[in-house]
C-alpha cells in the first residue's frame, strides 16, 4: 500500500509524457529547458524558506494542481492545497534540492526529483528536520513559465 501513492504519479507522469503534442518536437531547445526548470525547482525551494511554504505552493502550482501527501488523501486544487499547508505553515521550513530534471520533447512537460528536508520543533522545542524525495511533474504554461501540476512527496 505505501507503494500506490508513487506509482500513481509515476503511471500519471508517463501517461502525460506520451501524450504530448509532437508539433514542437524540432524547435524545442531540450537542454535549455532542462536548465530553465532546474532553476525554477531552486527559485520555488527559496520561495519556500523564504515566504514559507503554502505561499511557494500558491505562487508555483497550476490552478488545477493535485497534491498526493504522504499517508494522506490527495489534495485537488491549488487553493485547497494552500488552505491545506497554510493552517501550519508557521509550524515548519520546507526546502528541497532537485537531483533530476527530465523534458518532454514537445517542451511542456516535464518532471523534477530530488530530496526535501522539513524542519520543525517538536513537543519539547527541539529542532527536527525529516528527510525525504519529491517528484514535481511541471507543465509549461502560456506566458512560458513552468508551474506544477502534480506534486508528490514521501
Amino acid at each position: 500500500m505505501k507503494l500506490f501513492g508513487p506509482l500513481i504519479g509515476l503511471i500519471a507522469m508517463a501517461a502525460l509524457m506520451f501524450c504530448c503534442s509532437q508539433a514542437t518536437v524540432d524547435t524545442v531547445d531540450i537542454e535549455k529547458e532542462k536548465a530553465d526548470l532546474i532553476q525554477t525547482d531552486k527559485d520555488f525551494s527559496a520561495t519556500s524558506v523564504e515566504k514559507g511554504a503554502a505561499e511557494a505552493f500558491r505562487m508555483y502550482l497550476t490552478e488545477d494542481a493535485v497534491q498526493l501527501p504522504t499517508r494522506s488523501h490527495p489534495v485537488m486544487g491549488r487553493d485547497a492545497i494552500y488552505d491545506n499547508m497554510s493552517a501550519n505553515s508557521g509550524n515548519y521550513t520546507l526546502a528541497w534540492e532537485p537531483a533530476a530534471v527530465e523534458v518532454a520533447k514537445s517542451g511542456d512537460l516535464a518532471y523534477t526529483w530530488g530530496m526535501y528536508s522539513l524542519t520543525y520543533q517538536d513537543s519539547t522545542g527541539e529542532e527536527k528536520v525529516s528527510p525525504g524525495k519529491y517528484l514535481n511533474i511541471w507543465k509549461k504554461q502560456a506566458d512560458g513559465t513552468w508551474k506544477v501540476a502534480i506534486d508528490m512527496g514521501n
